[in-house]
């Protein structure tokens, strides 16, 4: 969890037309609609403030590749393929919803060689979905049996938040509690009794944890032996947290 802060305080009056705290009742009220006292001085800050969310879903691509001397048997063996690993998907719980075409492209391959010159290998079909988990404890041995399918394409997984209303509300009470402290710590040093606010602008923030990579050939290989045992071939997982972070941009007028 981290916080920055960054302070500016102004002694000058501050003269400003630009609208602030557009409410229902009073549309595009204005500092000088607010009948702010242009002696008295005003206070700037601009507050980061964080807090740490344990992620609940997931996201991952997973596909598959194929190869054949004519494009129809690429197809054909991609399409096969394919349907396997999006059943196993459904299998284990997916939702239509949650499984979506990324990519699908077929392409021509060719070798190169030392003449300079290329030889054509054939076509490749790639064919990729992204997939959306919301019970991370499955997300190890989803991806060990994706394997078993066919799957022979990963990249991910991508932690998140389903809703972030609440992590969000936390920083933003977080960020509040932060300015209003050092307003009111810097009008005391000024010489004033209080602080009330005139303008306040906010940018949410959201970094997701960092994206774990899953080996396809190491994994793929424990999952065709036999004799590895069940724990040895479950993927580890770690999902971190998620860091939302909330900046304020607040104008405070001191108060006698």
């Amino acid at each position: 969890m981290q916080s920055r802060l960054a302070t500016a305080l102004f002694l000058a009056p501050l003269i400003c037309s630009t609208p602030v705290f557009a409410q229902r009742e009073m549309p595009n009220v204005s500092i000088n609609q607010l009948n702010i006292d242009r002696n008295m001085p005003l206070i700037d800050l601009t507050v980061l403030a964080s807090v740490d969310t344990t992620p609940d879903v997931a996201s991952f691509s997973t596909g598959v590749e194929t190869r054949a001397i004519k494009a129809k048997e690429a197809i054909r063996l991609n399409n096969e393929k394919m349907k396997a690993v999006t059943a196993q998907l459904k299998t284990q719980g997916i939702a239509d919803a949650d499984i979506q075409t990324s990519a699908l492209y077929l392409t021509k391959e060719y070798t190169y060689l030392a003449s300079g010159k290329t030889r054509f290998k054939g076509y490749l079909v790639s064919n990729t979905v992204t997939v959306r988990l919301r019970d991370l404890t499955r997300l190890g041995d989803m991806l060990d049996l994706l394997v078993t399918q066919g799957s022979n394409e990963f990249s991910g997984p991508d932690f998140d938040l389903e809703n972030d209303a609440a992590a969000s509300t936390a920083a933003r009470d977080k960020a509040w509690a932060m300015a209003d402290a050092q307003a009111r710590y810097h009008a005391k040093k000024a010489g004033f009794s209080g602080v009330r606010v005139v303008r306040v602008s906010e940018t949410v923030q959201q970094r997701q944890a960092e994206a774990v990579q899953f080996e396809v050939a190491k994994y793929a290989e424990a999952a065709a032996d036999a004799t590895t045992a069940e724990s040895d071939r479950s993927s580890p997982i770690s999902p971190g947290v998620i860091k939302t972070t909330i900046s304020l941009s607040i104008s405070f007028e001191m108060t006698k």
